[in-house]
């Protein structure tokens, strides 16, 4: 009788749209609700008594606070907790993980329950009237500045004050430029095929590359072109140019860069994948984990928001931008989305 009971309330449990679970302070996972296949798209068998769940599916920058928060359940007794998954295609899933402290067979345990959430809330910054207006007062400002450098240039011809003068304002005209693309909400178009959006990229960098010495490589898959996506076609354009300039900019004469892209329809969820590796300079160890930090960067005279720009707009369209490198051998900067069903 006791088996049946044990059967009918792990069958109910499963039923129910969100997974629960109980596990060690350490993480090991003592039960899982089978629904975590509709979750992520993994069996519950790979993560029962092991930590792979949290060690391997949660984004390795949500991890710590999952950590700190299961730390502190001993004086809280319970806690809730935003972060990713990453599901077996390789894409985030949003969930807010709910956790308390309960007492079992004389140990200590965690017993939580993970309900997905939509992740758009997440990856929103200002709003967009307030943005445009910020950007619109700068501009104005820069269009003053403008006006008065032209007539310092008019008044002392090759100042080098003035030249000065002018590197910075370019320099504050394309930050602001970036900041307006950064704060931008997607709109959305249904039935984009992703090759229409990458074909101009492709053409004007093909150029790029070719002028600096650098091999292009094109491995383009056909199965892209059926391949639709929702999304903005503006705003992943501008992630993709973003990825290609560093990979670029990172890139010495004789160097190779290589864009590949195809389409997996076998997985959990259909995706589009796209990467994009270079053999350039690559990134140091210490600073691989900030590549995507807004404003962070190891170049001189850049700002810092080409990938984290990339990586906002790709979680935009539920998507999922990860980076690896090599510091003097290269990087490989990692697309997937989700193909539009």
């Amino acid at each position: 009788m006791r088996d049946f009971d044990i059967r009918s309330a792990e069958k109910l449990l499963s039923a129910l749209p969100c997974v629960f679970y109980e596990c060690t302070r350490s993480l090991e996972v003592a039960f899982l609700s089978e629904n975590i296949v509709q979750l992520i798209g993994a069996h519950r068998d790979s993560f029962l008594g092991n930590r792979s769940l949290w060690e391997e599916m949660v984004y390795p920058e949500d991890l710590p606070p999952l950590r700190r928060e299961i730390e502190q359940l001993g004086r809280k007794g319970s806690a809730s907790l935003i972060h990713r998954l990453v599901d077996v295609d390789g894409l985030p899933v949003w969930v807010c993980n709910r956790m308390q402290k309960v007492e079992l067979d004389g140990g200590e345990y965690v017993r939580g329950v993970l309900s997905h959430i939509d992740n758009h809330h997440r990856v929103q910054g200002l709003d967009s009237s307030v943005g445009a207006r910020f950007v619109h007062k700068l501009g104005n400002q820069f269009q003053l500045l403008g006006m008065i450098l032209s007539s310092l240039k008019r008044s002392v011809p090759d100042s080098k004050e003035a030249e000065l003068f002018q590197s910075s304002l370019d320099k504050a005209v394309e930050v602001a430029r970036a900041f307006s693309y950064f704060n931008q909400s997607p709109a959305w178009v249904d039935g984009l095929r992703i090759l229409e959006v990458m074909e101009p990229i492709i053409i004007v960098y093909r150029s790029a590359f070719s002028e600096k010495g650098v091999f292009f490589k094109e491995q383009l898959h056909p199965s892209l072109k059926e391949v639709e996506v929702a999304g903005d076609p503006l705003l992943l354009d501008f992630g993709i140019r973003n990825i290609l300039q560093n990979a670029l900019e990172a890139t010495e004469k004789n160097g190779t860069v290589t864009i590949e892209g195809s389409a997996n329809r076998g997985g959990h969820r259909s995706t589009v994948i796209l990467r994009v590796s270079d053999s350039g300079c690559g990134i140091g160890e210490a600073d691989l984990p900030n590549a995507t930090t807004p404003y962070f960067t190891t170049k001189k005279n850049h700002d810092g928001l080409g990938l984290s720009a990339a990586e906002r707009f790709i979680a935009m369209h539920n998507g999922h931008l990860r980076v690896s490198s090599t510091e003097g051998k290269g990087t490989r900067v990692e697309i997937i989305l989700p193909v539009n069903r």
